[in-house]
């Protein structure tokens, strides 16, 4: 079998002379009878790495970090497979029950700082994301975390954590957003407070719903669970069913683009760049999103500017 060539000219050779003491190829001045396993070439204590098969040199040891990296599983997007435990839906129910327990401690400070209201949200942006994780009651709280729960684990698990909590960000955003647009200057909506981590959770409805259909997955219970879930937002009035809405839409969006725009994977392709233009291009996809909420939240702000 023949031996890997590095490209190496002839002044490089490691032994160019039978009867020379060999060198390491990186460090002529340096006498080497170490070799690597993988190459045979000399590799002195600077350019050794101890494996469980024996020393590489510093050149095959990059090498097959390459291919391993290549060779690593991958999700649906294209993000790295890792630990099954969900750690972003653990931070996300964390987040709000603290944000709740603030709530009950010092209710004037972190609600008149948190909850988001049209009259006021552009002079307040980080309302648009902060009041998605207040809730107004223990059932109202219990009641998304267990949403969020059980849609949480294995949608993570599925896109990956970082498109994860892109997708649930966004689509409180989103949710936030739609809310903004529909109230009216005139009416009690435009002074009326919204919190709530809904938007988000609807954006994760969207997201699954999306991910079983593009997978070969069952979406029968997703659809009527959103079906349903929308009904009871139009039935009552104390629902913001504008931000459900928002919600919905933008999470379906994001997520049908991510599918969309994925790079292909081909035989014989390098998966580790393969996966790095796919980070690159969700996160364009979840750049657009935010962009187009910005647009909209400053188009309507000059509407109302100049009634």
């Amino acid at each position: 079998m023949e031996r890997p060539s590095y490209g190496y000219s002839a002044e490089e050779n490691p032994d160019p002379d039978p009867q020379s003491p060999p060198v390491c190829p990186r460090h002529p001045d340096r006498v080497s009878y170490v070799r690597c396993k993988r190459c045979d070439r000399p590799a002195c204590p600077d350019c050794q790495r101890p494996t469980a098969v024996g020393v590489l040199c510093v050149d095959c040891e990059r090498e097959l970090s390459r291919q391993q990296a290549s060779a690593r599983p991958r999700t649906a997007m294209g993000a790295a497979v890792g630990s099954r435990t969900p750690y972003v839906t653990y931070t996300l129910i964390g987040l709000c029950v603290l944000a709740y327990l603030g709530q009950m401690i010092a209710p004037q400070i972190v609600e008149q700082l948190g909850i988001f209201a049209p009259f006021r949200a552009v002079f307040m942006p980080w309302t648009f994301f902060t009041a998605g994780f207040l809730h107004g009651g223990i059932v109202h709280l219990g009641l998304n975390m267990y949403f969020l729960w059980m849609l949480g684990p294995a949608l993570e698990q599925t896109v990956g954590r970082v498109r994860y909590a892109a997708i649930f960000l966004v689509s409180v955003l989103g949710g936030h957003t739609a809310i903004y647009l529909l109230a009216s200057p005139l009416s009690d909506s435009w002074f009326t407070g919204t919190l709530g981590a809904s938007g988000g959770v609807f954006g994760l409805f969207a997201a699954m719903f999306v991910v079983n259909r593009r997978l070969g997955g069952q979406t029968a219970q997703i659809a009527l669970l959103i079906v349903a879930n929308l009904v009871i937002s139009f039935l009552f009035p104390q629902i913001s069913w504008q931000g459900h809405l928002g919600g919905l839409v933008l999470g379906a969006a994001v997520t049908a683009g991510m599918f969309a725009l994925r790079p292909k994977a081909a035989p014989g392709v390098d998966r580790r760049a393969l996966a790095q233009r796919s980070a690159i291009v969700h996160s364009a996809v979840v750049v657009a999103a935010v962009v187009l909420c910005v647009v909209l939240i400053v188009v309507k702000t000059m509407l109302v500017l100049g009634q």
